[in-house]
């Protein structure tokens, strides 16, 4: 859990800049600690209902620990949590997930991801069109769990989610089965390219060798 990072965060809407350093990261990991029951050690999770946190964008993060806050996300669980953050809690929880190494969903979807794909053309000017997300206001949906995609894709749809991005009316056309899909494509997704893969550059080089 303690692994060293210095990643600076721009915590949004706080205008609010955390360096988190080799002397505080053990701080930062004993604040995750209370997370880790659901969201796995490092923000591995394991549990289909609970997103993976690791490598996801601070910023983000940060914006959804406020939605709970605020009410914009219907969450007991998580708005009793955040409503005990102080702002610098946020700031350091949020970086200590943002710099952890990325970790990809096992949990075989229900939906069909072939089918998926052909119906993420507006999701790609957010979450780019695999799911790996370069801007930091905007989540990481690739090798998220898929069961928890299609639960916050139903929670925007309902309205119980709130975003301004996400707006009902943009899902209101999409079955079931259409969220179940989208949720499977991203979740195959890999989370990182693979030509930026050391593992797969190493099979590569191995198979050259031959």
């Amino acid at each position: 859990m303690n692994r060293i990072f210095t990643p600076m965060l721009i915590a949004a809407g706080l205008g609010l800049a955390v360096t988190v350093t080799d002397a505080n990261a053990t701080e930062a990991a004993e604040k995750v600690a209370v997370c880790s029951g659901c969201h796995g050690a490092e923000g591995r999770s394991v549990v289909p209902d609970n997103p993976v946190l690791a490598s996801q964008h601070g910023t983000y993060l940060m914006s959804a620990l406020q939605a709970y806050v605020k009410g914009e996300r219907d969450h007991g669980i998580m708005k009793t949590m955040a409503e005990r953050l102080s702002a610098d809690d946020m700031a350091e929880i949020t970086a200590y997930y943002a710099a952890q190494a990325p970790h990809q969903s096992a949990v075989m979807p229900t939906g069909d991801a072939a089918r998926g794909k052909d119906k993420t053309a507006a999701c790609a000017g957010c979450h780019g069109a695999d799911g790996r997300s370069e801007n930091p206001m905007f989540p990481k949906l690739a090798g998220q769990h898929a069961v928890y995609l299609s639960k916050a894709l139903q929670a925007y749809k309902s309205g119980a989610r709130k975003n301004a991005m996400m707006a009902p009316g943009m899902l209101e056309s999409m079955s079931d089965q259409d969220i179940d899909d989208i949720a499977a494509y991203f979740s195959s997704q890999a989370v990182v390219p693979a030509e930026s893969n050391p593992e797969q550059e190493q099979v590569q080089e191995q198979e050259g060798e031959q």
